[in-house]
């Protein structure tokens, strides 16, 4: 009977064991967004739509890419290309302009960007 009694114990503690274990790590979540300062948190995050100079092929090179956002202070995340020589990126700066305009400035002063425009849907002339 003992041993029976025991089993069961050792299961009961593994199972309120496991739960504590789940309970912690649902708690222990922490949403890194959240807990950012607001100053910290980019308020420029846009599609873009970008034609280059030079033509640069079915996608431009990740580390021309790279140069251009740096030398622009933004990031852009490559995601698809629109037509030829036309690319969509996602654009994201630390600017708090949520519109954007301070970080498409300093793409278009960049003589490696022929234009910049957001990703906007368009309509036919008629």
């Amino acid at each position: 009977m003992w041993n029976r009694v025991d089993r069961r114990s050792k299961w009961i503690a593994a199972l309120l064991g496991s739960l504590l274990l789940t309970t912690y790590g649902c708690a222990a979540h922490v949403d890194p967004i959240a807990n950012l300062p607001a100053d910290r948190v980019n308020a420029c995050r846009s599609s873009v739509v970008i034609t280059f100079a030079q033509n640069q092929g079915n996608r431009p090179a990740d580390d021309f890419v790279m140069e251009v956002a740096r030398a622009a202070n933004v990031a852009l995340v490559f995601v698809r290309a629109a037509g030829p020589g036309l690319y969509v990126f996602q654009l994201d700066a630390d600017d708090t302009d949520e519109s954007c305009s301070l970080a498409l400035a300093r793409l278009r002063s960049d003589d490696r960007v022929r234009s910049v425009d957001l990703d906007q849907r368009r309509h036919a002339l008629e």
